[in-house]
């Protein structure tokens, strides 16, 4: 199955693609959720009742999970423009396409 990027994820990639910065660069969202918050809310935009499950964190897992993007914005000239809930929304969407899963979004 292909992956496939949001069409602001892609201008970030595409404008990192040209030389002149050592990097890395994050290119991401700065809107901080907890894992939790991201799986109550992906289980809530797609109609489940799964159960949450919570296993011990990896050693090496960050405490934060909002990205600096500042390089993004100065070097590259882009940040997200996607709301994040309607980035999980087209998601979820093309999961259902793709899989041909029974819920709506």
């Amino acid at each position: 199955m292909p992956i496939r990027l949001s069409l602001t994820l892609r201008k970030g990639v595409l404008r990192k693609a040209v030389p002149g910065h050592p990097g890395p660069i994050n290119v991401g969202t700065p809107h901080e959720i907890s894992m939790l918050e991201l799986a109550e809310t992906i289980r809530q935009l797609a109609g489940s009742s799964s159960q949450i499950t919570f296993i011990e964190r990896p050693t090496d897992d960050p405490t934060v999970r909002r990205p600096d993007i500042t390089l993004a914005r100065e070097v590259l000239g882009w940040e997200p423009t996607t709301p994040f809930e309607d980035g999980l929304k087209r998601t979820l969407a093309w999961f259902r396409e793709q899989m041909d899963m029974p819920f709506e979004v």
